[in-house]
């Protein structure tokens, strides 16, 4: 596959999570907006009320927009950020194995034969598979995470062609759409945790009413 291919395989991967994301908010909010009327006792009289549904989408896109963009804007900080919190540490060549080092020339050779700053490279420590990953939002700001498994499983051929493939990621904008993914899904869970805080103030305000008695 060429660089264009590719160029057309994301667009169309690009288009089909947009629509799944898209598909996913409509049925949260259909789904707020049901829970609204049993909560407000209107169902199973009334199943259509325009303005509790306009109120609802509203309030529903507003949070999901908030999520997304707190997120996003914290990922806008540079791949490191996601490194670290993966458990990567950042690889330095005087301090550095054997195995590091390999790594470190390898990814140096393909930022030269690439044309873009030769990224940071974070090693995850404490995962034996085998994996690897690219993340910033721009190749200036972009690292490149790998396993100690992958170190310890494949021969140096086998490591480049997989350091290869994370450039690939660097070059082709993989890892923007996939950084602002995060973020739209963020925004999604940022619905659930809020949900879930307001339950629990819920029942503790019952509880305590229930303690001093109240009706």
């Amino acid at each position: 596959m060429n660089f264009f291919e590719h160029q057309d395989r994301a667009r169309q991967n690009t288009q089909q999570l947009i629509g799944l994301f898209s598909l996913s908010i409509a049925v949260m909010i259909m789904a707020i907006y049901i829970a609204t009327l049993f909560l407000f006792r209107m169902a199973p009289r009334i199943w259509w009320h325009p303005g509790i549904f306009l109120y609802v989408a509203g309030i529903t896109i507003t949070a999901i927009a908030i999520g997304s963009l707190y997120k996003i804007a914290y990922l806008r900080e540079g791949g490191s950020v996601i490194a670290q919190e993966l458990g990567g540490r950042l690889l330095i060549r005087d301090m550095a194995d054997e195995q590091g080092r390999q790594l470190l020339n390898i990814v140096e050779e393909m930022a030269i034969a690439s044309g873009i700053s030769v990224p940071e490279v974070y090693l995850l420590e404490r995962e034996t598979g085998i994996n690897a990953f690219a993340a910033g939002f721009t190749p200036n700001d972009a690292v490149i995470g790998v396993t100690r498994g992958t170190l310890q499983h494949l021969n140096r051929d086998e490591l480049q062609g997989v350091i290869g493939h994370e450039f690939s990621h660097i070059l082709n904008g993989d890892m923007r759409l996939n950084l602002r993914l995060v973020g739209l899904l963020h925004g999604i869970l940022f619905i659930y945790l809020t949900g879930e805080l307001l339950w629990r103030i819920r029942d503790s305000f019952r509880l305590g009413k229930e303690d001093k008695g109240l009706p």
